[in-house]
């Protein structure tokens, strides 16, 4: 049996070895202390976050089979939230979502934890570079150490930036045309990035919306996390920033990015934040794809290196699927 490697565990590492757990040995390996990339949640003390993807939806038929049965297990919900646009000095009005979205129940990444269900997964381990064995296989690599184990097959999920730093000097093909089918390489992928603010309270905020997006304010969205189906925590919410003020704002004193966000919160709201019992922000420097791959993903026949991601299609949980749904199948016709 191939035995296969896959860097990451999020959504498109998690899919992929999913679907190939029972045509090769698999082994994933994630430098996070958990699951879930951005199907991500964070606990404080008794306030829970889900700080990555707030949502996703299902456009596509493949995605809608795969998640049909997580909906009958109860661990995919559909979330309904009252949605409103706002905008500073503004009266706010109304957003239809004229299509399911779908939340993890009880939190996001209750999905991860439930796709990663009899996987082997290597966690706090991050993979730095491989080295080609004679006999074709391959070795990988930490900053400390050579791991003891060989394989058929590198996968990364990783970022497209992350992944080029892992494979190129291997696969120059990553580098250069990829084929006559996509003008785009690896190296014109673009990611933006993004703040997640999370804020918690002992009492419930009175607010006319659970889900809001925000206009000319370093704010994109506002969500009551705890309003999404299956939270029984205290009232909390999730503040994502607009790609577009992250980037320009990244690099800059995180405690200077909390004060903004919540002075620009407060102004949204047209009232002061009551006292925070928790707070704490994230910055994520790959949020959204802003120029996609164009291409399902990116294989090496000969070698035995490949890439997927969110990264290939579109900054979606559903693109990550897509993408490694697709390399999944064209690699079970080799194992």
């Amino acid at each position: 049996m191939k035995r296969i490697a896959i860097i990451g565990a999020g959504m498109a590492g998690l899919t992929l070895a999913h679907q190939l757990k029972h045509k090769a040995e698999v082994i994933l390996f994630e430098k996070s202390r958990g699951v879930s990339g951005r199907l991500a949640t964070r606990r404080l003390g008794e306030y829970e976050f889900d700080h990555g993807a707030q949502f996703f939806t299902a456009r596509s038929e493949a995605f809608e089979q795969f998640i049909a049965p997580f909906i009958e297990q109860g661990v995919i919900a559909e979330w309904q939230p009252r949605v409103l646009t706002l905008e500073a000095g503004e009266k706010p009005y109304r957003r239809d979502w004229f299509e399911p979205h779908y939340v993890a129940v009880p939190r996001m990444n209750s999905f991860a934890k439930a796709l990663a269900a009899d996987l082997d997964i290597q966690l706090e381990i991050t993979i730095s570079a491989l080295s080609a064995m004679p006999n074709g296989q391959w070795q990988l690599h930490t900053l400390e150490e050579k791991l003891p184990q060989v394989f058929d097959w590198v996968i990364s999920t990783a970022p497209a930036s992350q992944s080029i730093a892992l494979l190129d000097q291997h696969l120059s093909v990553l580098s250069t045309d990829i084929s006559s089918d996509t003008a785009n390489t690896l190296q014109d992928v673009q990611m933006a990035p993004c703040f997640t603010l999370m804020l918690g309270f002992e009492q419930a905020l009175n607010l006319p919306f659970q889900a809001a997006r925000a206009k000319n304010a370093s704010i994109e969205w506002i969500m009551v996390n705890s309003s999404k189906p299956g939270r029984t925590e205290p009232f909390t919410l999730v503040i994502q920033s607009s790609n577009s003020w992250a980037r320009e704002n990244l690099e800059r004193d995180l405690d200077w990015v909390k004060q903004t966000m919540r002075s620009d919160l407060e102004q949204l709201l047209d009232e002061p934040l009551p006292a925070v019992a928790v707070e704490s922000l994230h910055r994520w420097r790959y949020s959204r794809v802003e120029q996609a791959l164009e291409r399902d993903a990116v294989l090496d026949w000969e070698k035995g290196l490949a890439a997927c991601g969110d990264w290939c299609l579109s900054g979606r949980i559903e693109g990550a699927f897509l993408s490694a749904n697709s390399l999944a199948r064209q690699l079970e016709h080799s194992l």
